[in-house]
């Protein structure tokens, strides 16, 4: 049976790539009950924890097995995007799907605190916005005559994906996501250098000629499909900008994004361009 929180996902997925279906309004009102979680990460902690008693307990009792451990160099921090809070609201005027990312592991205290913080405060003000013009439709529909029973509500997702995760590198995603009667979808991107704790950016990335480079993708494939792009001189693409929203892939290429409608219309939906290193 699919879950309602299932059934969320495959609305979001289908918002980016598809205009909004008619048939939206059944599907957001299906019951909203918050998905059972996944037990492997308690169980990998338990295991953990049984495995690190072992060793302790060995080198307590073996003076052979701690001279052998004292020359196994010590791994240094692994970088990680775990959810630090989840929660899920279901009203007569929203359904709510938050998690919230939290990056640890990296090295750079300073840089966790800073991203963190950053990440809880944007979603705290969006999440707040997007509740009050929920709050404020509903009044609105109730007042003009409308049956509270017919409501569909609003909903209001935040959620995140790691896109790659190296030694070098860490870069992962940041998605609002809000319907009612139409869709909007908001993605930030956090692209991170492990060995130095900054912020990547496409020209570090790519180097020398970094723009040429990414603008000479882009191009190409809207020279491929023009039809599908709206026009240069009516706000299609026009070149890549300093601040243009990218990730980097498992591969170590970057890969730019652009927004539903940002270049194409709606029914393209969130576009993505590949640009090799090399």
């Amino acid at each position: 049976m699919t879950t309602d929180r299932e059934k969320l996902e495959l609305l979001r997925r289908e918002y980016l790539e598809t205009k909004i279906p008619p048939e939206l309004p059944g599907i957001v009102r299906a019951p909203f009950l918050r998905k059972k979680r996944s037990r492997l990460p308690q169980q990998m902690l338990c295991l953990a924890a049984c495995l690190c008693l072992l060793f302790v307990g060995a080198l307590n009792v073996s003076p052979t097995f701690a001279a052998a451990a004292a020359q196994v160099p010590v791994l240094g921090a692994v970088a990680q995007v775990l959810t630090f809070n989840e929660y899920h609201v279901a009203t007569e005027r929203e359904l709510v799907d938050v998690r919230v990312p939290e990056v640890t592991g990296t090295s750079f205290p300073a840089l966790e605190e800073r991203i963190n913080e950053e990440i809880q405060s944007k979603i705290d003000e969006d999440l707040a916005a997007a509740r009050a013009r929920a709050e404020e439709e509903y009044e609105a529909y109730v007042a003009t005559g409308g049956d509270p029973d017919d409501y569909m509500p609003m909903v209001i997702s935040f959620d995140y994906e790691v896109k790659s995760c190296t030694d070098e590198i860490l870069s992962f995603e940041l998605e609002r996501f809000e319907v009612r009667a139409s869709g909007f979808s908001e993605l930030t991107y956090y692209n991170i250098d492990l060995s130095t704790g900054e912020t990547l950016t496409l020209a570090d990335v790519l180097g020398s000629g970094w723009k040429e480079k990414a603008d000479a993708v882009v191009q190409a494939a809207i020279d491929e499909r023009p039809e599908n792009y709206f026009p240069s001189d009516m706000g299609g693409f026009t070149g890549i900008s300093a601040d243009q929203r990218f990730y980097i892939n498992e591969d170590g290429n970057p890969v730019i994004v652009f927004e539903k409608y940002e270049i194409a219309p709606g029914a393209s939906g969130v576009l993505e361009f590949e640009v090799p290193k090399d």
